[in-house]
């Protein structure tokens, strides 16, 4: 889902903290509309496999009726450019923390192929209604361990792992720390809906996991709202996607200056004397540069309110900060890092789809 239960305002301090501590709001931001060309991620792939998968993208749009879902515009962006190329992978193990109303379950079916099983994990019990052979449902608070345990027991690694749970800062880093280890080779965990100030602590949190992991990272990928790190090996050339670089800095005022410059291209940022960018350190002061992508300025809804009910008619838009409207994503490799520069202020807005809504909790 995409709500995300900022109080209206018209300055911050903005966050209100969300109503309980219901799971299933999501988001994944993403970075420009790029056309993506993306290798397969294994040989069962075929060319023949991928005219049969809708993208995220034509399945959102297209969806009327049945189990309610709500991602942000963005997100199905970055679903698509992450993940479209495992799109007809059997066997292809997709996790969601936050189930919810379980429109999100067919849309991972459709899009990336009936070779997937998904396992979600929720705390409202009418969500065990969607389990199936290709579908199980684990109950548990995502912030204990002895949940993730007993599901890692059951499930040992997987593709994708999509935080869209609690969205509370110590929830999530649960979640993102025990995950790594469950990862097949080239397989993602994606955080969404960090928006608020208060989450912040999950960003910094992320650094010393990493630099635990750093000898096995391949990217991490930072978007408005949204935190995303994939496992060696990588399954395409992610960088060859980005849009055209406008040259390499080596510092971090010469990238703000090129930002401004440069908009709709992409900036490197290179320095040999930083050494791996994994490292606790430098991923610090990276997360400290671009924490403003997570921080938003509040949401509209329309009509007003009914992000706080089961309401099937609504659409939520994020109010941008300044870094928002100036960078679409973020993209960190071992020796480099890559910024693409807004071609214009992005609109990051959801339209509920579906018409069976299960009550948040």
């Amino acid at each position: 889902g995409a709500v995300y239960t900022f109080q209206r305002r018209a300055v911050p301090p903005l966050p209100t903290m969300m109503v309980g501590k219901r799971f299933c709001y999501a988001v994944l931001l993403f970075s420009p509309a790029t056309a993506l060309t993306l290798r397969s991620a294994s040989n069962n792939v075929t060319a023949t496999d991928h005219k049969q998968h809708p993208t995220f993208q034509s399945f959102y749009h297209d969806y009327k009726s049945g189990p309610g879902i709500w991602k942000w515009s963005n997100a199905l962006d970055a679903y698509q450019h992450h993940f479209g190329g495992l799109a007809g992978k059997s066997p292809l193990a997709v996790a969601e923390v936050g189930v919810q109303s379980g429109g999100s379950i067919g849309m991972w079916k459709t899009v990336l192929g009936q070779g997937v099983h998904f396992y979600g994990l929720d705390i409202n019990k009418a969500c065990l209604k969607f389990q199936n052979s290709t579908t199980t449902i684990f109950m548990g608070d995502q912030a204990d361990d002895k949940v993730w345990d007993r599901f890692y027991s059951n499930v040992s690694m997987v593709d994708i792992l999509v935080d869209d749970g609690g969205h509370e800062a110590h929830q999530m880093s649960v979640t993102f720390r025990r995950s790594f280890d469950h990862l097949n080779p080239g397989g993602f965990v994606a955080t969404e809906d960090v928006f608020r100030k208060d989450q912040w602590p999950f960003l910094y949190d992320t650094t010393k996991s990493i630099d635990l992991w750093k000898d096995q990272v391949e990217s991490v990928h930072m978007y408005p709202g949204s935190f995303l790190l994939q496992k060696k090996p990588a399954h395409n050339d992610f960088i060859a996607s980005l849009p055209s670089s406008s040259g390499v800095v080596d510092s971090w005022e010469a990238m703000w200056a090129a930002i401004q410059l440069h908009p709709g291209t992409t900036v490197v940022v290179k320095n040999k004397l930083w050494g791996s960018l994994f490292t606790e350190a430098n991923m610090h002061s990276i997360v400290q540069e671009f924490v403003h992508l997570y921080e938003a300025g509040g949401q509209t809804d329309d009509p007003p309110g009914c992000a706080f009910t089961p309401a099937p008619v609504c659409t939520a838009t994020v109010v941008n900060s300044a870094q928002m409207n100036s960078i679409t994503g973020v993209h960190v490799y071992q020796d480099a890092l890559y910024v693409e520069a807004a071609a214009k202020a992005p609109i990051i807005s959801a339209v509920r789809k579906g018409d069976t809504w299960i009550p948040y909790r």
